[in-house]
């Protein structure tokens, strides 16, 4: 028909969908995932950041062992000053111990002894006064119970002695010498440490 317009072509065949411009769509869909891996990113770092913090971080049981570790020193440390300070004290008691043990004197009764002298010479005696120094308690009894074999022993040796033995220092230290040994050699106990003259004189 004349003057109608023409049509045809915008006509849409029937079971043709209209074309829709997805050009847009697909940029929004990409900022979005790209928003959603940034996303994802700063919260597994952040989770990172935070187990860092919390393993530098110390924690109760750790000060505890740590406390402990250190307060060890100090124990070995105060220990060993204990024993040292023991030890001192061991060592202190000990030589108090040495230089307060003393021997125990035993004063003899008085000796009055005839010397050796030649038949024209007029007799001589001896008297003095003695002393035995013994280490011990049991020594100063077994001492004490053999006196009679004691005083027998001296007044044997000064019996055969001279005036001109016992005239010097030498004479007498040396029959101290001998009354110690002699006596020494029967005694069971121990030994006497030193004999001493108390008193001496030559008369006669």
């Amino acid at each position: 028909m004349a003057g109608s317009p023409d049509t045809s072509t915008d006509k849409v065949p029937s079971g043709v969908a209209p074309s829709v411009k997805t050009g847009s769509g697909n940029k929004l869909i990409l900022l979005l995932s790209i928003l959603n891996f940034l996303i994802t990113i700063g919260i597994l770092f952040l989770i990172y950041i935070s187990y860092s913090k919390e393993k530098n971080h110390p924690s109760v049981e750790d000060m505890v062992i740590k406390s402990s570790d250190e307060g060890e020193p100090d124990k070995a440390k105060s220990k060993e000053g204990e024993e040292g300070k023991e030890g001192e004290e061991k060592s202190a008691e000990g030589s108090k111990k040495k230089t307060t043990t003393f021997g125990k004197m035993i004063n003899l009764e008085q000796f009055t002894v005839n010397l050796t002298t030649s038949s024209s010479a007029s007799s001589k005696f001896v008297r003095a006064n003695i002393s035995l120094e013994v280490p011990t308690e049991d020594i100063e009894n077994e001492v004490g119970v053999k006196m009679p074999q004691v005083r027998n022993t001296i007044i044997d040796l000064f019996n055969s002695k001279r005036p001109s033995d016992l005239s010097t220092s030498e004479g007498r230290d040396f029959i101290k010498e001998e009354i110690r040994n002699s006596i020494n050699n029967f005694l069971v106990t121990g030994k006497v440490k030193g004999v001493f003259f108390t008193s001496f004189s030559l008369a006669g």
